[in-house]
C-alpha cells in the first residue's frame, strides 16, 4: 500500500491535490476512467468517504462525470462552475459593468489578431452569412441575437480555445449584469447603423487579412458600445441619487427604543 504523509493538510485537501497532480502531470486525460474509490483510498491511505467527498467536488466543477454502473471519467466542461465562481468573486470585489466590457474588448482584440491568420474560408463565409441576415428588416431583439452570433463566430475563428472559453464567459456576464444590453443599443437606429457598418468593416478586414483595418473597425464598434454603457450607468447612478434610501430597520428600532426611554 502506497501511504503518503498528509503533511498537516486536511484529508480532503490532500486527496484533491492528488487528483490535481494526476491531471496536471498528464496521468489522467480527457475521457480516462478514474480508478475506483476503493483503489484510490488504499493507495493514499485514506477513507473512502474522503475520496467520495472530493469526487463530488470534482463532479460539481465539471472535471469528472460519475456514470452509474460504469464508473467515473475525466471530463472537461467547467463553464457553468466558472461562471458561478466568477460571479461570486465579482460581487465580492464589486466589479462594475465597465470593467467587464474592458476585459471583453481585450479578448476580442486578441481574437481578431489570431483570426486574421487562422480563420478558414468557411468561417469567413459564415460571418458573411450572418451579416447578410442582419441587413434584413427585423426587430432589435432578433438583431441582437445575430450580433452575439457574429462575435462568437469571430472569436471562434481565432482557434484559441482559451480565448473562446473566456470570451463566452464574459458575454454571459454582460447579459446577466445588463438585461437586453445589446437590444437597448440596437433600438436606436443611428447606433444600429453605425454598428452595422463596423461589423461589415471587420468582416472586410478579415477577408483582406488587413489587421490595421480590423483594429480600426473594432475601435469604432467598441466606442459605440462604451458610449451606450456609460449612458446606462449614468441613468442608474441618477436613479439611485433620486430615490431616498429606505431606513435601516435596526436604526429605526434604536430610535424608537431611545424615544420610549426618554418618555419614561
Amino acid at each position: 500500500m502506497d501511504h503518503i504523509k498528509l503533511n498537516g493538510k486536511k484529508t480532503y485537501e490532500y486527496v484533491f491535490n492528488y487528483f490535481s497532480e494526476q491531471i496536471l502531470s498528464g496521468a489522467l486525460k480527457i475521457n480516462d476512467k478514474i480508478p475506483t474509490e476503493r483503489e484510490i483510498a488504499e493507495k493514499l491511505g485514506v477513507s473512502r468517504n474522503s475520496i467520495r467527498e472530493v469526487m463530488h467536488m470534482l463532479e460539481i466543477t465539471g472535471l469528472i462525470e460519475c456514470m452509474q454502473g460504469s464508473g467515473n471519467y475525466v471530463r472537461c466542461d467547467p463553464m457553468e462552475y466558472m461562471m458561478k465562481s466568477v460571479n461570486m468573486v465579482m460581487a465580492l470585489m464589486q466589479i462594475d459593468y465597465a470593467e467587464v466590457l474592458n476585459i471583453r474588448i481585450g479578448y476580442e482584440y486578441a481574437a481578431v489578431r489570431q483570426a486574421i491568420h487562422q480563420a478558414q474560408p468557411e468561417e469567413i463565409e459564415e460571418l458573411h452569412r450572418i451579416l447578410l441576415k442582419m441587413d434584413q428588416p427585423m426587430s432589435s431583439k432578433e438583431s441582437a441575437k445575430l450580433d452575439v452570433e457574429f462575435h462568437h463566430k469571430l472569436v471562434s475563428a481565432s482557434h484559441n480555445r482559451l480565448l473562446i472559453l473566456y470570451n463566452s464567459m464574459l458575454y454571459n456576464l454582460m447579459d446577466q449584469f445588463i438585461e437586453n444590453f445589446r437590444t437597448k443599443i440596437l433600438m436606436n437606429k443611428m447606433r444600429a447603423e453605425l454598428l452595422r457598418r463596423s461589423h461589415w468593416a471587420i468582416y472586410n478586414a478579415l477577408l483582406e487579412k488587413d489587421l490595421q483595418a480590423a483594429m480600426l473597425a473594432f475601435d469604432k464598434h467598441f466606442r459605440i458600445v462604451q458610449d451606450q454603457l456609460d449612458k446606462i450607468l449614468q441613468k442608474e447612478s441618477d436613479k439611485k441619487q433620486a430615490d431616498p434610501k429606505e431606513p435601516d430597520p435596526k436604526e429605526t428600532d434604536k430610535k424608537e427604543s431611545g424615544k420610549k426611554e426618554s418618555e419614561k
